[in-house]
């Protein structure tokens, strides 16, 4: 088995001119991935490993995250997330390291959202629905693979095992 955690970045400043790769989180974000790295721990879905795109609001995204595990996990730049097509997602998560069973990349829309409705065959209707109509900042997909090798995850070979974003109700307030 096969555990991969999608999420998108969290909610970061309007791009006015600015570089898009150095935008900032706004406090709305930090606090909305706080409340997703709390449900990732207390779900007990801690990854093995985390790859965001080395973009601030990935990086920053990634940072609150990892603020609320106890259990620290190695964690890498993937340049390749940064402006990724879904097919460029998919062989990123295709090449991740067999001696982790987890992992977790944090990017960008439409890539994220993209990869996680299609590689998703399976699991709730109402989260698959949900998911398939809206992937938001913040917004997290955790997938489960019969395979034993990452290079064998495939377009419709994964169960949706939930979909959450900051708004839902089994995340806790803070």
């Amino acid at each position: 088995m096969r555990r991969l955690l999608l999420l998108r970045h969290a909610k970061a400043v309007v791009a006015t001119g600015r570089n898009d790769f150095e935008r900032d989180l706004v406090e709305r974000g930090r606090r909305d991935a706080a409340r997703i790295g709390a449900y990732v721990a207390h779900a007990g879905l801690i990854p093995d490993l985390l790859l965001h795109s080395g973009a601030a609001r990935t990086r920053q995204t990634a940072e609150a995250v990892l603020a609320c595990w106890a259990r620290k996990i190695e964690t890498r730049v993937e340049p390749g997330l940064y402006e990724a097509t879904r097919a460029a997602a998919l062989a990123i998560a295709a090449a991740l390291p067999e001696r982790c069973a987890s992992a977790m990349l944090v990017g960008h829309n439409p890539s994220i959202g993209d990869l996680a409705n299609a590689l998703t065959d399976t699991g709730a209707q109402v989260e698959l629905m949900a998911m398939a109509a809206r992937f938001p900042t913040a917004g997290l997909a955790v997938l489960e693979f019969d395979v034993v090798r990452w290079r064998d995850i495939a377009v419709r070979s994964a169960k949706l095992l939930s979909f959450v974003t900051p708004e839902d109700p089994r995340l806790k307030a803070g």
